[in-house]
Parts: C-alpha cells; structure tokens; sequence
C-alpha cells in the first residue's frame, strides 16, 4: 500500500473470521474506516502522508478484500465490535478514526457508544438519516442497482466488464476499477447486506451521544449534503468543511485538499 514508507500486513483472528490490517508510520495512532464495497486500498492516495504523523491502521471490514467473510449477516453494531476486537489486538487503547460513509456511521458509533476509545472523528461523506430516511434510500437507490436474480437466493449487483463501463465512463482509471470488480466478485451478497444494515441504521439517534471533537468533511456536490447540517448542529462543536469540486468521497478526488483539512485538524489544539 506505501511506496515511501515501508508497513506492515496483520490478521487478528475473530470467531467470525479474520479481519485484515495494514499498519504503517510511526506516532498517535489513526485509524482507518472505509466504505461498503471497498477495502483498506481505497485510501492509498492518502495514507503515505499521514503516516508521516502518525501510525496508521488501515482495515478491511468483516466482509471485504483481504478480510474473511462472516458466516452471519452483520448489523452495524457487529461491525464496530469487529473493529473494536482489531483495536483490542493491536493494542489500541484510544486513537483517532478518519471515517467514509460507512466508516464515518461506524466512527460514529464507536465514539457515542465506547467515548474512551476514541478521541477525534473525520467523517467524510456522513450519510446522516435516521430509520425511515434510511428505508427511502435503500428503497430507491440501493435495490434498483440489484438486478442479478441468479447467483445468489437474494437479487445482488450483476458484474460489468471493463469494456462495459468504459463505455459508460471513458475516465474510469483500470487500477480502481479493477480492484472494485475483484472485491464485488467475492461479496456481491454481503455487499448487499451490509447496504441494508447500513440504511437501516438510525444514526441520527448517537448524533447527540458524540462529545469528541469531530471534522464534518463534504463534497461539494455530494448528494448527502441534505443532511450536513442537521449532522452539524447535532454534533456539539464539531467543524463542517465542504471541499470544492469534490463528488463526494474527497480523499479519492481531492486528495491534497483532504489531507490539508484533515491535517489542520488533527494538528490543531483540541
């Protein structure tokens, strides 16, 4: 995953599988969360330069990549135990979360419902709903993308070739779509489930629980902006930026601009 700096690659063995870790630089420790359907590689454009300040921990979720698949489908809650199980086996007694999407809600819940275990919150991309919000996305986003009926015994995303979406999208980077389509190809099913776990979660509901100071980071044309700043004002004293440009997940689009911010924040006096 780092070209200037050398990490090292862990498994901490869990009942339910092993959870895959990288760890790299040297410092406080910070902690990676990524998104639903991605894995630990999707912050490599930013990792290196954090981990000139800290020691960085870069997971695989239950599910994902280098990570073994649970033999039960998983809440949200069972997948801020899973991490809390890595930070147990790694020795992380409190550290810093730099969350997306799914790992901003799980940065989210490990800091309202184990506050000693965290100390600050990045969250880039926070889908902050509540239950029936969260049904309407997984109503009208999420199921219509199911349109495989035949793999599994639930409809699950169908698997496009590269020609396929070159075609619909003529700048998609080979290396990204790649590693997308790999890790689809393994949890085409728990993707799903873990989508309507994700949109069934009421996160509005710890809003209010989280004390630690918290950086709001947004694209600008991110759809989930709705809600940022009722995340805002729920929050208490956390920081909203929104990031020029940006589709949404900035640390893969702008990601200078989001390690600036996320730097400045970490550095700062909080």
């Amino acid at each position: 995953m780092a070209a200037a700096l050398m990490g090292t690659d862990h498994y901490v063995y869990r009942q339910d599988g092993r959870v895959y870790l990288h760890k790299i630089g040297g410092g406080e420790p910070l902690l990676f969360l990524h998104l639903v359907g991605a894995s630990g590689w999707s912050w490599r454009k930013v990792v290196d330069q954090f981990a000139m300040h800290f020691e960085c921990y870069v997971l695989d979720l239950p599910g994902f990549d280098h990570s073994d698949i649970p033999p039960r489908q998983y809440s949200m809650d069972d997948y801020a135990t899973a991490v809390l199980d890595v930070m147990d086996a790694a020795g992380l007694e409190q550290t810093d979360i730099i969350g997306a999407r799914t790992g901003a809600i799980l940065g989210m819940i490990l800091a309202a419902e184990h506050p000693e275990r965290v100390k600050r919150l990045v969250l880039n991309g926070l889908p902050y709903w509540d239950k029936e919000h969260g049904q309407i996305i997984w109503e009208k986003f999420f199921l219509p993308q199911f349109t495989d009926t035949t793999s599994y015994h639930l409809p699950v995303n169908p698997l496009t070739t590269w020609e396929e979406d070159r075609e619909k999208n003529p700048a998609l980077d080979r290396e990204a779509w790649q590693k997308a389509h790999d890790i689809l190809e393994k949890s085409r099913l728990w993707s799903r489930l873990s989508e309507q776990g994700n949109t069934g979660y009421d996160i509005q509901a710890i809003g209010p629980k989280v004390t630690q100071p918290t950086l709001l980071l947004f694209g600008e044309n991110d759809v989930l902006r709705r809600s940022e700043q009722r995340a805002h004002s729920d929050i208490k004293g956390s920081i909203l930026k929104t990031i020029a440009g940006s589709g949404g997940l900035t640390f893969d689009d702008r990601p200078e601009e989001f390690v600036g911010e996320v730097l400045d924040f970490l550095e700062s006096k909080q």
